[in-house]
């Protein structure tokens, strides 16, 4: 199986303060070639919604090596790395002109009922799925647990413009509300150079949602964010912070 590939050029919209394209800027580029190239895969969202099917993004890992800044051109190519019966498996490598690396990724989604919510398993198409052999961008994402939590969050409702096609919180508006949390003097400072993601539960419109951050190591941080209505969960993130370059 062929890469996927798509030649871009940084944009002011993708950019932050400095310039720079923002993670959730570079985390909408690597789903929307994701959703492109399932297209072309018949597996897309077409495809799936016929059979009243749907695909969410369950786990994801970043190693950003370098931001690309405003007017770079860019050449994203993903592929897909098959199944292990319940996880479809997506990797991602970013570069520059040069052919610098400057982001790897991996991915792990699965496909859900529109109506149930239940998972469809793909183990009868484990032989079959599509998959490009012995080519790894990075390690897969793993299994996060949930920390403790203090009890004084600060809640805020989910929005409009956080809601996205399948009637739920946007999978990129967590990773917004989680970095935004940290404060303007923080990311003034600061740059993710990995970024971990697990996807719990789904947030929709009528969510009140909190940010909870815990220390693993200097520099390294395990986030929450957390429905006030049950207090459950909805993702757990891992950051580690660098210096901003």
């Amino acid at each position: 199986m062929e890469k996927y590939q798509e030649i871009l050029s940084i944009k002011s919209y993708h950019t932050n303060k400095y310039g720079n394209a923002s993670i959730t800027s570079l985390f909408n580029i690597l789903i929307e070639a994701a959703w492109a190239h399932a297209q072309v895969m018949d597996w897309g969202y077409d495809s799936l919604k016929s059979n009243n099917l749907f695909w969410v993004l369950s786990r994801i890992y970043f190693q950003i090596e370098k931001y690309p800044v405003w007017q770079d051109r860019i050449t994203l190519s993903t592929w897909s790395a098959g199944t292990d019966g319940m996880y479809a498996y997506r990797e991602y490598i970013l570069e520059n002109e040069q052919g610098e690396i400057l982001l790897r990724a991996s991915s792990a989604w699965l496909i859900l009922d529109m109506e149930t919510r239940k998972i469809f398993r793909l183990s009868d198409l484990m032989a079959t799925f599509p998959k490009r052999i012995d080519s790894r961008a990075c390690r897969n994402p793993k299994r996060l647990k949930p920390d403790l939590h203090p009890e004084n969050l600060n809640f805020h409702p989910v929005l409009f413009s956080e809601i996205d096609i399948n009637q739920h919180f946007n999978s990129v508006k967590y990773v917004e509300r989680v970095l935004d949390d940290f404060g303007i003097d923080f990311l003034d400072r600061f740059e993710p150079a990995e970024v971990e993601v697990n996807y719990l539960k789904e947030g929709q419109a009528g969510d009140s949602l909190a940010v909870s951050a815990n220390p693993l190591a200097e520099h390294e941080f395990l986030n929450c964010l957390v429905r006030e209505s049950d207090g459950a969960d909805l993702c757990v993130m891992r950051i580690l912070w660098r210096a901003r370059r």
